[in-house]
């Protein structure tokens, strides 16, 4: 997992230039006022871009990627997100669906993170995360990037 603001994202694609396309997407199109919806960048990565609500503390499941990797941006508002390192001892809640790319779990998070507006955190395919864990709504933008890029 890494977590930083978009004013440091240099630090970031010094290490992972592929993300450089991501962060042309959120310097120059993202606004307030972008429509919520998909949106196609290159190497395979879109974006997907929408309001939510927090969740039910009985739908603050974790969940893993097989496939892609996250880096979700906020772009107005706070999510509170748990994290935990996958390992074998996960009580699985809903199994893998190819499809969708997820796998859901009952196991708790070992830590909590908030974040706020200009924020990123980028979750790797053992990064278990549970977004919306907070009290309020957010905007935010989750970038899907095919963990073959990486």
């Amino acid at each position: 997992m890494i977590i930083s603001s978009v004013k440091n994202y240099n630090s970031v694609i010094k290490y992972f230039s592929q993300l450089n396309v991501i962060f042309d997407f959120i310097n120059n199109s993202i606004t307030k006022n972008i429509k919520d919806g998909k949106y196609n960048l290159d190497f395979g990565i879109y974006a997907v871009i929408g309001k939510s609500q927090p969740k039910q503390k009985n739908e603050q499941l974790l969940e893993t990627h097989k496939k892609y990797i996250d880096l979700q941006y906020i772009i107005s508002g706070r999510d509170k997100i748990g994290w935990k390192f996958l390992d074998k001892s996960f009580i699985v809640d809903t199994k893998y669906n190819k499809k969708n790319d997820i796998t859901f779990f009952k196991t708790s998070p070992d830590i909590f993170i908030t974040l706020k507006k200009g924020d990123f955190v980028i979750f790797f395919t053992e990064d278990a995360h549970s977004p919306l864990c907070g009290k309020t709504p957010v905007k935010k933008c989750v970038f899907k990037i095919p963990k073959t890029l990486i």
